[in-house]
Formats: C-alpha cells, structure tokens, sequence
C-alpha cells in the first residue's frame, strides 16, 4: 500500500473528463428520466470511491508492472472515452451523444471505464480493486443501459 502515480493516473484519467458534464452541462435532458433504482445507484457510487481510493493507494500493485496488453487494452479503453466525451463537447453536448452508441458498442460512456478499471486491476493483480470494478460496473451498465432504453426511439433516429 502507499500512493501510487500509476494508480492516480489511470483514475484521474477516467475521472477528470467527467468535470467536462458538470462545466458543459447536457442539452435537451428529457423529462421523467429515472435511474434504475437506487440498488444499482448505490452500487455505482460505492465502487466509484473504492476504485478511486484503490487505485490512489496502490503503490505495490503498479510497481513492477510492464507495458503488456493489458495495459494496451486499458489505454485503448482510456482514449476511446476520452474521445467519446470530446464529442460530446464538439457537438453541442446533446444528453443523448452521453449513451449513443460507437459503431457497434452500446453504452461506450459506460462500458469504456469498466473495462478501462477491470483491465488496471488485473494488470496490477488486485482482487480487492477488481471487486470494487464489477459493483462498479453493476450499478453504472445498469443505470446506463437504463436510460439508453429510455432514450432509444430517440438515438435511433439521430443514427
């Protein structure tokens, strides 16, 4: 255990383009959206703060970790989500561009961090980090596959 720049820099990577939804808020938030339920809400958010915490203080995970493919793996996660919300900002950040599918991937805001986070913890060998990955992977595939749902006739037709 100890602070981890590796750790922190896979989190912040993840974390920080997140800002961009509270400085560029979304346009055209459809009314009467819910979540999933609050199990899977909270589910999220408890493996939100485990992942961050972990990854922060993982020093011995990342020290003698090589470039292999599972770090190209989580990288490619990393750039792809990156992207996604580059896109979202370019073009007028539309609520609806946060759950358009990528080509064939449904949900990529969603299933880009998960895997981005379930690729750092196998990379490092943390079983308590990859715990954490799939409550988080729960609560936010669920509450995303839920609104993609609710939006779908609507990202259908902007296709």
């Amino acid at each position: 255990m100890g602070f981890s720049i590796v750790g922190l820099f896979i989190a912040a990577s993840i974390y920080i383009p997140n800002l961009l939804f509270i400085i560029f808020k979304p346009q055209n938030v459809p009314k009467g959206l819910k979540d999933a339920g609050i199990l899977y809400t909270v589910l999220e958010r408890i493996g939100q703060v485990g992942v961050l915490i972990l990854l922060i203080i993982s020093k011995d995970n990342y020290q003698d970790v090589n470039i292999d493919t599972l770090f190209i793996l989580m990288i490619l996660c990393i750039v792809s989500y990156i992207f996604l919300w580059i896109r979202y900002v370019i073009k007028g950040r539309d609520f609806l561009l946060l759950f358009k599918p990528l080509v064939f991937i449904p949900i990529p805001m969603a299933l880009f961090p998960v895997f981005a986070f379930g690729f750092a913890s196998v990379w490092g060998t943390s079983i308590s980090l990859g715990l954490f990955v799939v409550l988080f992977a729960i609560g936010h595939i669920v509450n995303s596959w839920h609104t993609y749902k609710f939006l779908q006739v609507k990202i259908d037709k902007s296709s």
